[in-house]
């Protein structure tokens, strides 16, 4: 049988090309973008790079790399005698290429090792669904997903197929390291925090991200100096009446009474204050704790028109409030601030919402 040789050189070229593409794409464009439009075949695509077995996912990504580079080989072996047309020596050809690539580039995104093929499950000849190699195989489901995958792109061996599958790879991968939370110090410092914050609050659009800011300073000082019994909120797309909430954010005293109400806004004009005085006024809320972005009134005025509702409130951007309130904190406190705004933001707005803030941390804490 002949034996295929896929070049090194090539296939470093290939994998740092599209590589490179994909970092070009935003947060944003992360989960608008796909380059694989079969549905089974993305989420066998997504299954496999989150897979259990960690040699599964290196085995994917190299066999898909192979055959992109050398269309000959059959993506379904993993030794060089395997006896088919087409076999290749797949060990050798990822600690040449996706070994060093993975650690110069996804920071150990796959599992950082250093030989993945000596694993037991493809210390075998192919990948095949024979019910002997299936029963040796602890995550069978994986096992079925990775012949699945490598035989649906051997069957049809079009290249430009196996070109799309690797950059949907590269793509899933790119999209896991963007939600790895980088280092942060056990005792995070006030310019760090400050930093985050204000290069989060100063992106152009942020969705449901300022009340998800607000609620966690909220929570954050509350942990600090037991004002208040509780701190609630949910998220921006969350109907208030059904949920019972009269507030953004509500902030409960020991009786479970509402003690302050905060409304959070990207822009603060008249009419949007004029609304939500009138909603303070209907719901009988006496404190309330105004934050935003930016605001086209002058405190005087604000101030002024609360007074006329009869309404005790503070205005602030939340910014400033931000700032205020990460300074009262201690460094550990400061960290924990950190981590539960990523949390909340991934309970209220899935991975597109999480990825937009751990950017502004990853670039802070890069000193970017």
């Amino acid at each position: 049988m002949s034996r295929s040789k896929p070049s090194i050189d090539e296939a470093q070229k290939i994998l740092y090309q599209m590589w490179n593409e994909v970092l070009q794409l935003s947060p944003a464009e992360l989960e608008r973008t796909d380059f694989v439009e079969d549905s089974t075949l993305y989420q066998l695509i997504r299954d496999l790079m989150t897979a259990r077995t960690k040699a599964f996912r290196y085995a994917a990504l190299t066999q898909i790399i192979a055959k992109a580079v050398s269309p000959d080989i059959n993506c379904l072996t993993l030794q060089a005698n395997a006896g088919l047309i087409g076999a290749f020596d797949a060990r050798s050809f990822c600690k040449k290429v996706l070994v060093p690539f993975e650690r110069k580039y996804l920071g150990g995104a796959l599992g950082n090792s250093q030989d993945p093929y000596v694993s037991k499950p493809l210390r075998r000849p192919k990948i095949t669904l024979d019910p002997d190699i299936r029963r040796e195989i602890k995550y069978q489901d994986e096992w079925e997903k990775l012949y699945n995958l490598l035989d649906r792109v051997e069957d049809e061996n079009n290249s430009e197929l196996t070109r799309r599958v690797l950059r949907q790879m590269l793509l899933e991968i790119r999209k896991l390291i963007s939600l790895q939370l980088p280092s942060l110090p056990a005792k995070l410092s006030a310019e760090k925090t400050r930093s985050i914050l204000e290069t989060y609050i100063k992106q152009p659009t942020l969705g449901l991200g300022p009340q998800a800011i607000a609620y966690s300073l909220l929570v954050a000082f509350n942990k600090r100096t037991g004002t208040y019994r509780e701190v609630n909120s949910a998220s921006p797309t969350t109907a208030d009446a059904p949920s019972g909430r009269k507030a953004d954010v509500e902030c409960m005293n020991t009786e479970g009474d509402l003690q302050l109400a905060v409304y959070v806004t990207q822009k603060l004009d008249q009419y949007k204050l004029d609304d939500e005085l009138k909603k303070c006024k209907e719901k009988n809320i006496s404190n309330v704790l105004f934050l935003s972005i930016e605001s086209e009134l002058s405190v005087e005025e604000a101030y002024k028109r609360a007074s006329e509702y009869g309404i005790n409130a503070t205005f602030s951007s939340l910014l400033d409030f931000a700032l205020s309130i990460s300074a009262l904190l201690n460094g550990e406190m400061r960290r924990e601030l950190i981590e539960d705004i990523v949390r909340v933001l991934h309970e209220w707005g899935g991975s597109e919402a999480e990825r937009e803030f751990i950017e502004a941390v990853k670039r802070v804490m890069a000193g970017k």
